[in-house]
């Protein structure tokens, strides 16, 4: 068994069916979709040592290709509503902060609508994905976190915006005891969070950096200011434009006066 490996089983509290840690792979998420379209049980988890194709929301690239990291995603069959898979994202933000506080003693903020942030700087993101096949569905939801990483192990245009747990906390921080936490609370999101939907949204509106912030909401070509209200019972952010009326934006890139270089 390869080390990473060993160390999450030696941190789950019961043993884990379904649980694969490859050495590399170019995505998990896109590794995830693969093992859903060949009928993969429920519950499937996939975590890489790096990815070499890494993905974020919008499109992005995740930058994951050391093993200094939690690159990891989950195969769901869920018979939810489209609401509720819409708000994923949102709840697997959530259960990361805690798996992080499990074991790095330090709480998580979110930068809206599932940037994990600590001390203003991103070390973490999530990606959600559906699949599709003879008429059944999956969920992928894909969990990028940085541990272990210094200044150097960023590109240069990351740096004043990304860092890892270990840098910020200024201590070691193990891999596999945060993997396991993880695995644990995407477990009980599976199970708990749509029961008790309130009390996760309640944790994610204390948690969310967002709310009382003046934004930059960047959708396609489009920019405009304005300032963050709350999050809804959707998820959704509420805003008040510069013309005084509300709106809430559900998709769309939202850029935080203040927080990774924006300044409008």
């Amino acid at each position: 068994m390869e080390i990473l490996q060993r160390e999450i089983a030696e941190h789950l509290r019961m043993p884990r069916e379904n649980l694969q840690v490859l050495q590399e792979v170019d995505s998990t998420n896109t590794y995830c979709k693969t093992l859903a379209l060949q009928d993969a049980a429920d519950g499937t988890i996939v975590l890489a040592e790096r990815q070499t194709a890494g993905r974020g929301r919008l499109g992005r690239s995740f930058q994951s290709d050391n093993p200094m990291g939690i690159y990891l995603s989950a195969l769901w069959r869920m018979d939810v509503t489209p609401q509720q898979l819409m708000v994923l994202p949102a709840l697997a933000a959530v259960a990361a902060c805690r798996a992080v506080e499990r074991v790095g003693g330090c709480a998580l903020e979110i930068k809206w609508p599932n940037d994990l942030v600590l001390h203003g700087r991103k070390v973490g993101g999530i990606l959600t994905e559906s699949v599709w096949n003879s008429g059944k569905s999956a969920t992928v939801t894909g969990i990028g976190i940085n541990v272990c990483h210094g200044t150097e192990d960023f590109a240069p245009e990351l740096r004043g915006m990304a860092a890892s747990l270990q840098m910020l906390l200024e201590k070691e921080i193990s891999r596999g005891a945060l993997a396991a936490a993880l695995i644990e609370e995407l477990d009980l999101l599976r199970t708990d969070a749509w029961a008790e939907q309130a009390q996760w949204l309640a944790e994610y509106r204390r948690r969310c950096l967002t709310t009382g912030k003046e934004v930059q909401i960047i959708t396609g070509d489009t920019r405009r200011v304005a300032t963050a209200l709350e999050v809804d019972e959707n998820f959704g952010l509420v805003v008040r434009e510069s013309d005084g009326t509300q709106n809430t934006v559900y998709a769309g890139e939202v850029s935080v006066r203040g927080l990774y270089g924006y300044a409008p």
